[in-house]
């Protein structure tokens, strides 16, 4: 690994540090606040690497550069009530296909963090807690830990199993409340 890679992971581990830590919060702006600050710092991990010699990460820094801007329309949607429109997830979406586009190194991987980022603020926009979960489960975390894999981004990795792991016992929890509720 070379300095630059190095320096990337380091800032991965940040970045999934604020990220883990963003779920402790109820207050969903303090949320939102600290994801676009995880998100930040992820999109410079993905660049690094990137950079380090890892052409297939600038997809990775190009579609978490998109979930800024999406966090920060969510964020400020609450006082711009206009933004929470179909134009503006259209236009974010449309910004991560183009964004696919033009980072794709002829690598399959590197589209995984596109369908799984569009994916993602569709699901998110829904604002249906449910639908987010699942999606999450299902479709986002796997698609992105496939990628952190490809690029060898260890806090993706972790970052994600974390979420997924995260997401079951979520699910287990729910399950067992209801089989305590039916006795």
């Amino acid at each position: 690994m070379n300095p630059l890679q190095i320096a990337g992971q380091l800032v991965g581990v940040l970045a999934a540090a604020v990220m883990i830590v963003s779920f402790q919060f109820k207050d969903t702006k303090k949320l939102f606040i600290l994801q676009v600050c995880s998100t930040l710092l992820f999109t410079t991990h993905y660049a690094l690497l990137g950079f380090g010699g890892d052409s297939g990460a600038f997809a990775g820094m190009a579609q978490n550069f998109a979930g800024v801007a999406f966090r920060v329309v969510i964020l400020l949607s609450e006082k711009f009530k206009k933004l929470k429109s179909p134009i503006a997830l259209t236009v974010l979406c449309a910004y991560s296909a183009v964004a696919a586009t033009l980072m794709y190194n002829g690598q399959i991987a590197t589209l995984l963090p596109t369908v799984a980022n569009i994916i993602c603020m569709g699901i998110y926009w829904s604002e249906n807690k449910n639908v987010i979960r699942l999606g999450q489960l299902v479709i986002v975390s796997p698609g992105w830990l496939a990628y952190n894999i490809f690029t060898m981004s260890f806090s993706g990795i972790f970052t994600e199993s974390f979420n997924i792991i995260s997401i079951i016992v979520y699910y287990i929890r729910m399950k067992a409340g209801n089989k305590n509720e039916e006795s």
